[in-house]
């Protein structure tokens, strides 16, 4: 699901959480094990997606429900005239993005889910079949064209700044990326089968991690995290070294997530919250 913006404003968390995963890794211990159960929501869905500030977002079918860090619901958002909700970007936990592919249309929310501005149509821009969406932290929206195959950057004036070159230029053969993500200024794209593409904030291909991802994942400063056969993978973006993280199997996991101190378990069910101590 997701490469996740950290607060700067956080270098102690950030630095404790980095110390954290370097013990993991030499020790290769279980990650619960650092982590103390704080709680559970029943909340059944199809997307489960968390953010720095420790929220939960749930989306099911076309609405989206978000739980704020004390597990306690803060927000929703149903608009059922634009069918499913495809995906969502909770990178930036103030303005939340969500594309409706049915409708070719993309729709921002503030931190309680109140829709921020008119919803972006993605025809008028020239985006006829739009793949995948994303949000930048440059204040606009990357889109893969299905059409052209190219990655286009739009401004906050809805004006393409930024494109890149057509992936089948690129690679000489069909590609079919699944996730697309920003971070630190740079671009991930999930193509199963070939890895993930790296992008700089220009659209120009910088690097291929070649790794095995199955949909979305997360980014941090020097992190890739990813959910795959029931564990939790750590991917050093510096030095390439992966690091399978094993789960409690009770929790039957069907994805999971990292942000500063928590560990998030996704299940048929719901959620479930670990927590460093304090």
């Amino acid at each position: 699901m997701t490469g996740l913006w950290w607060k700067r404003s956080w270098p102690c968390r950030n630095l404790k959480l980095k110390t954290l995963l370097i013990i993991i890794s030499l020790l290769g211990s279980n990650l619960q094990n650092d982590f103390r159960f704080s709680g559970a929501v029943e909340a059944r869905g199809d997307i489960f997606r968390s953010d720095p500030f420790g929220n939960i977002h749930v989306v099911s079918g076309s609405n989206i429900t978000r739980y704020n860090a004390g597990m306690k619901s803060v927000g929703d958002y149903n608009n059922p005239h634009l069918g499913e909700i495809n995906s969502v970007d909770v990178s930036d936990p103030l303005r939340v993005l969500l594309y409706y592919k049915d409708h070719n249309q993309v729709i921002w929310l503030d931190n309680y889910l109140k829709q921020i501005r008119s919803p972006v149509f993605l025809d008028e821009l020239g985006i006829d079949q739009a793949e995948l969406v994303c949000t930048s932290s440059q204040g606009g929206f990357w889109v893969l064209d299905g059409l052209t195959s190219q990655i286009i950057y739009y401004d906050t004036q809805l004006q393409p700044v930024h494109r890149s070159m057509s992936l089948g230029v690129l690679w000489e053969q069909d590609v079919i990326p699944v996730f697309m993500i920003e971070k630190n200024r740079q671009l991930f794209l999930n193509v199963p089968g070939t890895g993930i593409l790296v992008f700089d904030r220009f659209g120009n291909y910088s690097k291929t991690l070649t790794i095995e991802v199955p949909l979305s994942f997360q980014v941090t400063d020097d992190k890739l995290y990813y959910f795959s056969t029931g564990a939790l993978h750590s991917y050093d973006l510096l030095y390439g070294e992966l690091t399978p993280i094993a789960l409690r199997s009770g929790d039957r996991p069907e994805y999971a997530e990292v942000q500063p101190e928590t560990l998030f378990i996704y299940t048929e069910s719901g959620f479930r919250v670990y927590k460093t101590d304090p």
